[in-house]
């Protein structure tokens, strides 16, 4: 009876460090696939800014000059579009908060939540990793 007690401790101890390197690997994975997924959309981001920051920089140097030879001179027309991107950042630093949050939480969400190709590869290769061990 003492060698049956001990032989059901010794598998239940076996089995909660399996349980235990399994739950290990499954949040590695996880952690892994969110990382992945955050660099990807992150890279993403920072590219269609830059292409957004260069053709904004691009359309406000021909307006300005636009606007300068209508009025005259052209600094006139770089005050212009100055004095109305100061006016932008005014109403952003005002109302910006409000309009920012609910795509930053969405996006978040989005990785967070994400149900695509990666995590079932990732999955895959748990699954395959225990019937390894087996």
């Amino acid at each position: 009876m003492k060698n049956s007690i001990g032989n059901h401790v010794d598998n239940f101890t076996q089995d909660t460090k399996e349980a235990i390197n399994h739950s290990l690997e499954y949040y590695k994975l996880d952690l892994l696939k969110k990382t992945a997924i955050s660099l990807i959309y992150g890279g993403q981001f920072v590219i269609k800014i830059g292409i957004m920051i260069l053709i904004l920089l691009f359309v406000s140097i021909g307006l300005a000059f636009l606007i300068g030879n209508k009025l005259g001179s052209v600094s006139y027309g770089f005050f212009i579009v100055g004095g109305f991107y100061i006016v932008l950042l005014i109403l952003i630093g005002l109302f910006g908060s409000k309009l920012l949050e609910k795509p930053v939480l969405k996006f978040l969400d989005k990785i967070l939540n994400s149900e695509d190709k990666l995590e079932e590869e990732l999955k895959q290769n748990l699954s395959d990793k225990d019937s390894e061990d087996l």
